[in-house]
């Protein structure tokens, strides 16, 4: 099974190849010219270049949401704070913006004076 190369490793590789070629004209490839592997290495590196560009911006989207979603997080968590201070525990505006109305919290059972079955 063939060893998969990097793409920096592909140009690396195709360069020498133009190189050698260049210094030998009578080396062919069938219907592949000299000038058409010189215009495949350009092709691969500006797509290289184009990819390492996107993957920065793509970076930069993934922080910078990251950062909106823990500032809107912590105004979801001060809204829903501010709904029970204000409104209470039990109301309904509080259940609207995703809190569990006091009435509805199921109580904890006391686990005073049970012992443990065998």
């Amino acid at each position: 099974m063939p060893i998969k190369k990097n793409v920096d490793a592909v140009i690396a590789d195709a360069e020498r190849l133009a190189t050698v070629w260049g210094e030998n004209p009578k080396f062919s490839m069938g219907d592949l010219t000299l000038d058409d592997l010189k215009t495949e290495i350009t092709k691969l590196r500006t797509l290289r270049q184009s990819r390492d560009e996107t993957r920065t911006r793509l970076s930069k989207l993934i922080d910078d949401t990251n950062d909106q979603t823990k500032l809107v997080s912590g105004y979801n968590s001060r809204g829903l704070s501010g709904m029970r201070a204000i409104f209470g525990p039990d109301s309904a505006q509080y259940a609207q913006v995703g809190g569990t109305r006091q009435s509805e919290r199921k109580s904890s059972a006391s686990r005073k004076g049970k012992t443990p079955q065998p």
